[in-house]
């Protein structure tokens, strides 16, 4: 049976490598959060007027570009150091808050799920660490979190026409704000093909809970997973769902071994 501490390690390091990957992308959008830029803090700070003085004040001093960048810099360093040395707290402290002070810049996320599941499993290690009771209880925590995304995701599309007839598969891989290899739009215009693709999906998604019944179906669904984020990658450019749910899926591993 794998020790709670080896899978906590495993998971740090692969979340500091997707915080590492996160920061890379922001510190390319410098462009973007300038004082001139789409994402300006100017207009992104009237959702926190609300705040004391003294806070909106720090947050005025800490979301200006310069600092900002600086901060997106030094996470990209801290990520890499969690990837290295992933037993040390303050480290997974420091990504918490930052990560969360991302989270405000953009009035809750900035790209969906991905952001609040780094930030669960970011809190869990502050936690984790302390003690093995504690460790044991985040990674279930984190295992619970993930089964219950992919099941209620599955639990969406399955309600939805357009999952259950494949128009939606089409739909996404022929929208213009992805850039979708043709040879793949191409085979999803045929109806039966986009069909089984929404259909694996779905069936993929609402029997994910079945990972911690058995070790073969443990390693057939983090295997599936990590081809299912992977593919999406490519596709749709989606890199922060394929590193996050990847660090969380140690935890998912340990849990099955308990069971």
């Amino acid at each position: 049976m794998p020790e709670v501490h080896d899978a906590l390690v495993l998971v740090g390091r692969l979340i500091g490598l997707a915080v590492f990957f996160q920061s890379l992308e922001f510190i390319k959008m410098k462009e973007s959060i300038a004082d001139n830029g789409i994402w300006r803090w100017s207009e992104l700070r009237t959702d926190y007027l609300f705040l004391p003085e003294k806070i909106l004040k720090g947050l005025d001093w800490t979301m200006t570009p310069k600092r900002f960048m600086e901060m997106m810099t030094l996470r990209f360093y801290i990520g890499l150091l969690a990837f290295l040395y992933p037993h040390y707290i303050f480290i997974f402290v420091f990504l918490f808050l930052t990560t969360f002070l991302i989270t405000l810049r953009w009035r809750g996320s900035f790209n969906g799920g991905s952001d609040y599941l780094t930030l669960i499993i970011l809190l869990c290690l502050c936690i984790g660490f302390i003690h093995p009771l504690l460790g044991k209880a985040v990674l279930w925590y984190i295992t619970l979190q993930v089964i219950s995304s992919y099941f209620m995701a599955g639990l969406y599309k399955i309600k939805q026409k357009k999952w259950r007839n494949g128009a939606a598969v089409y739909g996404f891989v022929s929208s213009a704000s992805y850039k979708t290899p043709q040879f793949i739009v191409n085979k999803c215009e045929d109806p039966t093909t986009a069909k089984i693709l929404a259909w694996s999906v779905i069936l993929f998604e609402l029997t994910f809970p079945l990972v911690l019944s058995h070790p073969y179906l443990t390693v057939f669904y983090l295997g599936a997973g990590l081809l299912f984020h992977l593919g999406n990658f490519m596709t749709f450019g989606l890199n922060r769902f394929f590193w996050v749910w990847s660090a969380s899926y140690p935890a998912l591993y340990y849990c099955s071994k308990l069971i």
